[in-house]
């Protein structure tokens, strides 16, 4: 790191600083433990990298915030079916993670059969039920001539499968890409697409941001080529996709289980100090763990509370500050009665009202059963729901959906709810890289600062979602067995 100095004398300075105890109000240091390595976070990435460290002989520390292992993989055990508030399903192709669950345990089980019920969706487009046979004609139709067939939701994947200029998964970090990171919305303005489609396809249930013009177009297509790359990879598989036996959270906590140290749980990081000694990780109940080296899998929204000493610089400290995570929130609920049968449409739902998106859960004995719905609240959706007190939006959503749905007035049962946002240990879900910063720092997110590392799946090059959780700790771990 450059010490160099203007005005006063920084290295000065920083000694000042580092003079200071860094947990001036935390009260006595309760204890002083001793590794390896330390990993902050006891998600998919901390895990992988864990046991990649301790394969190769390490001594590693694991120190998890939450009061549970699995990070933004969580499932909702107390709704039958274990439904996934995060990190909902995988195809063979995420190999990391397949090769994980195998090699420590956790049970897969095929979604094949049950992929089919996800697709079909009821369109309700300004209170207006649109059947898919009138959806090509339909005056709410924004879609060009060859694509009117396609509904609303599947409209933007398969446009970005045909116009997307990245060859590979990695190439959104080229230099050479530069020009695509404007927003998605102007890329796809200057594509040809109207403000029409876009706010239909992209807008009314945003997968980044509040809106197409939040995320980078750069973000976008390596996403989308994600996508296109695990669809080649199991075309000729007969299994498309899977889930973890009781659950997603399954595959960490098997993670964890192979470790030689019980994850720490409940412990919140406040501080990382580092020197050519070592570094202390400071925890908010006064504790200090100790060890040469420290991977941190926090989300930048998280990192960006941590006391870090010596000070972030540059790229890194502008990424740390500013890359947001995604605000969505999840309310599950149970059917007492399949009150869609009474009204003769798909219990899922696309629509443009606070409903959202409803996905029913297909978990049960045979492929055809419906164990729980899952509203998804994106968007401007999710920011109003968490302005609120959850038990309004609840009932508004709840409310929402019955006065779409008269038929399932009084049916629903409320089984689970969450936000992201208010999550304390991530304050959002996925990473969104905004117009501008994949090359203001995508490059640099992940660089090593000092003895401190970093993974998580923001800093995934080339992988995505739960397999870019695995990528990044993966790569965390090389560098510190080849520093």
């Amino acid at each position: 790191m450059n010490h160099s100095t203007t005005g006063m004398n920084r290295r000065t300075l920083l000694k000042a600083i580092s003079s200071i105890p860094l947990l001036t109000a935390a009260g006595p240091v309760r204890a002083l433990n001793k590794s390896d390595v330390i990993v902050i976070g006891a998600g998919l990435s901390g895990l992988n990298a864990a046991l990649l460290l301790e394969s190769s002989g390490m001594n590693v520390t694991v120190l998890e915030g939450r009061n549970r292992i699995g990070g933004r993989v969580q499932s909702l055990r107390n709704i039958p079916g274990n439904p996934e508030v995060g990190g909902t399903a995988f195809g063979p192709g995420y190999a990391r993670l397949v090769d994980a669950a195998n090699k420590y345990g956790a049970e897969l089980i095929d979604i094949t059969p049950i992929i089919p019920y996800f697709f079909n969706r009821q369109i309700n487009l300004q209170n207006q039920f649109i059947s898919n046979d009138e959806w090509a004609t339909s005056p709410l139709n924004p879609f060009p001539e060859q694509f009117k067939k396609l509904p609303p939701y599947g409209y933007y994947n398969i446009l970005m499968g045909s116009i997307n200029p990245l060859e590979t998964t990695d190439a959104w970090v080229d230099p050479a890409n530069a020009k695509f990171d404007i927003s998605l919305h102007d890329w796809l303005k200057q594509m040809g697409q109207t403000d029409a489609a876009i706010e239909l396809a992209y807008n009314t249930n945003p997968t980044h941001g509040m809106s197409a013009h939040d995320i980078s177009a750069l973000m976008a297509m390596q996403s989308a080529s994600f996508g296109g790359m695990q669809r080649k990879l199991v075309a000729n598989n007969p299994v498309k996709g899977y889930t973890a036996k009781g659950g997603n959270q399954s595959i960490p906590e098997a993670m964890a289980n192979a470790l030689k140290s019980e994850v720490i749980l409940n412990t919140e990081i406040i501080g990382i100090r580092s020197n050519a000694d070592g570094v202390e990780v400071h925890s908010s109940d006064g504790t200090i763990h100790r060890a040469q080296r420290v991977i941190s899998s926090m989300p930048c929204t998280t990192l960006r509370r941590v006391k870090i000493d010596p000070v972030m610089t540059g790229k890194q400290e502008l990424a740390v500050h500013t890359l947001q995570s995604q605000i969505i929130n999840q309310l599950h609920l149970i059917a007492k009665t399949p009150y869609w049968e009474q009204d003769g449409m798909s219990p899922n739902m696309f629509t443009d009202s606070l409903a959202g998106m409803v996905i029913a859960e297909h978990k049960g004995d045979k492929p055809a059963d419906v164990t729980s719905l899952t509203v998804w609240l994106r968007g401007d959706r999710a920011a109003w729901a968490d302005q609120v007190d959850t038990q309004v939006a609840i009932n508004a959503v709840v409310a929402d959906l019955e006065r779409l749905r008269p038929a399932a007035k009084g049916q629903l049962e409320v089984a689970g709810y969450k936000s992201w946002y208010r999550d304390p240990f991530s304050s959002g879900d996925w990473s969104i890289f905004a117009p501008g910063q994949v090359t203001a720092f995508a490059s640099d997110i992940a660089n090593p600062h000092g003895r401190l590392h970093f993974c998580g799946e923001h800093t995934a090059v080339s992988n995505r979602g739960m397999e870019g959780a695995m990528e990044s700790g993966e790569r965390a771990a090389l560098e510190i067995l080849s520093a």
